[in-house]
């Protein structure tokens, strides 16, 4: 049916493994996804005297059995959890294992990656369309009114994501002073060639980029040493280095980070962006902050705008979840913050409107 969400069911009612992630799988899943969890082992057998067809169901091995009870039904994909793997044990196609006590973030990774493909399970290209379909490189840009609020790290994050699509992503940090670089390894700079390529485009230019793209988890623009005001490096510069890697296609995505400044210039150029991932924080600072910026109408560009809220720096400020793509968690450190879920989704729904 179109528009249904997602179905994801929890059962467990004998280990209590999952149930001390109760809490955060409804906070997490509820908004884009019909959530069930059971924990009363005579609640197992009503659900399950009707048919039900989930997308994705986590039960602990007491409660699944010899699976023959949930045999007659359409479960897209079960994961079991269990103390310890049996090598000799088989299951079904749609049970995969897991380990029980494995890290919740890595059970919230698996979700995700199980249960969001459900959004866009729809029926592929032929092969014959495929092949003529015109590959086009999506640019999509990150911003945010508030400074320090994780656009570099939502640009990293993202990325990643869509690499795990099979998408190949170029990273650009355009922002004065290129914040993207901190997440990148090494201190290597962009040679000042590329600076007076783009600044005086001739028939080197192209590979005078290739020569400054270098790769770790993903591609990535080499940062200039100096700031971009400092290397006369403005908005026409800009255009002549996505004009030129939108000509060649190399990349699926390129995903800039344009820091927090929003001018009427700038906003024409977003308008021809494939999407704008407006970033926010659930503090009243911020809150204020993208009012003004939603009376200022005319500087929101027109391509599609996903608001992702940040928890990181929270007041309790409340976040209506019905007004966001997303929303990020807290986290002890920015490597465990690129695994949340939230960025996975964003990298499907991108991926979706290609």
């Amino acid at each position: 049916m179109e528009g249904k969400k997602p179905q994801l069911i929890i059962i467990d009612t004998a280990s209590g493994f999952l149930k001390q992630y109760e809490e955060d799988i409804i906070r997490r899943y509820s908004v884009n996804a019909e959530v069930q969890v059971i924990t009363d082992p005579g609640y197992v057998d009503a659900y399950f005297s009707t048919e039900q067809d989930p997308d994705l169901m986590l039960i602990d091995e007491a409660s699944y059995g010899d699976g023959s009870q949930f045999a007659g039904h359409s479960i897209r994909k079960i994961y079991l959890l269990v103390p310890e793997v049996e090598m000799k044990k088989t299951y079904p196609d749609n049970v995969t294992v897991l380990v029980e006590y494995m890290p919740g973030e890595e059970i919230f990774e698996k979700i995700d990656m199980a249960l969001w493909a459900t959004e866009v399970a729809d029926p592929a290209l032929s092969s014959e369309e495929e092949a003529s379909a015109p590959k086009q490189t999506k640019v999509v840009a990150v911003y945010s009114p508030i400074g320090g609020c994780g656009k570099s790290l939502v640009c990293v994050a993202l990325a990643r994501k869509l690499k795990m699509l099979d998408q190949k992503v170029l990273l650009i940090g355009c922002d004065d002073t290129q914040s993207l670089s901190v997440y990148l390894p090494g201190e290597n700079y962009a040679s000042p060639e590329l600076a007076e390529k783009l600044i005086h485009p001739d028939e080197d230019t192209y590979w005078t980029i290739l020569q400054n793209i270098k790769t770790d988890v993903v591609s990535y623009l080499l940062p200039f040493e100096k700031s971009l005001g400092t290397m006369h490096i403005g908005l026409n510069e800009f255009d002549v280095l996505i004009r030129t890697l939108e000509e060649k296609q190399d990349f699926d995505f390129i995903v800039l980070d344009i820091g927090t400044n929003l001018s009427l210039e700038m906003t024409e150029r977003l308008n021809k962006l494939k999407a704008l991932v407006l970033l926010t924080e659930a503090n009243v600072l911020a809150n204020r902050k993208m009012q003004k910026l939603l009376k200022n109408s005319e500087l929101l560009p027109k391509c599609q705008c996903m608001i992702v809220a940040n928890e990181y720096q929270s007041d309790d400020t409340r976040i209506l979840r019905d007004k966001v793509f997303g929303i990020i968690s807290p986290y002890t450190s920015w490597e465990k913050a690129l695994e949340d879920p939230v960025f996975y989704r964003l990298a499907l729904a991108l991926e979706e409107n290609s």
